[in-house]
């Protein structure tokens, strides 16, 4: 979870320095602590904090939560192997960004993707919650 959400926001422009307490109370700051308790839920196969980041995806009014929420779902749909979402999102980083590529977020995404499966198995779940 903890490098999700730093990745999450290391792409949106924000630096984060310091130990990973630091790092994720940032993280509650910036993103907000509902966001942080629906990428937990998350990595506990707990799939009920998925309604929250698919609506905070789409709402384009906070971008840096938006490209965050992208990031994580997309981290989610790569741990379950679900590569066509991932593309999906991939592609909607993409058209948000001037400086990326579809190929580099895909990557990206495929990278928090594995650290996902990393933190489920972890926490005594599998890789993609099934």
């Amino acid at each position: 979870m903890k490098k999700v959400i730093i990745t999450s926001l290391i792409v949106s422009t924000v630096l984060l320095t310091g130990c990973g307490t630091i790092k994720e109370k940032a993280a509650g700051m910036v993103l907000g602590d509902k966001f942080v308790q629906a990428n937990e839920k998350l990595n506990q196969c707990d799939l009920s904090g998925l309604t929250y980041l698919k609506s905070a995806a789409a709402d384009d009014k906070s971008p840096i939560v938006q490209n965050a929420a992208l990031l994580v779902l997309g981290a989610h749909f790569a741990a379950d192997g679900n590569m066509r979402a991932v593309d999906t999102v991939a592609q909607k980083i993409a058209n948000m960004s001037d400086t990326t590529t579809f190929a580099e977020q895909r990557k990206s995404i495929i990278e928090g993707g594995k650290e996902t499966a990393k933190d489920r198995i972890n926490n005594g779940f599998t890789a993609n919650c099934k």
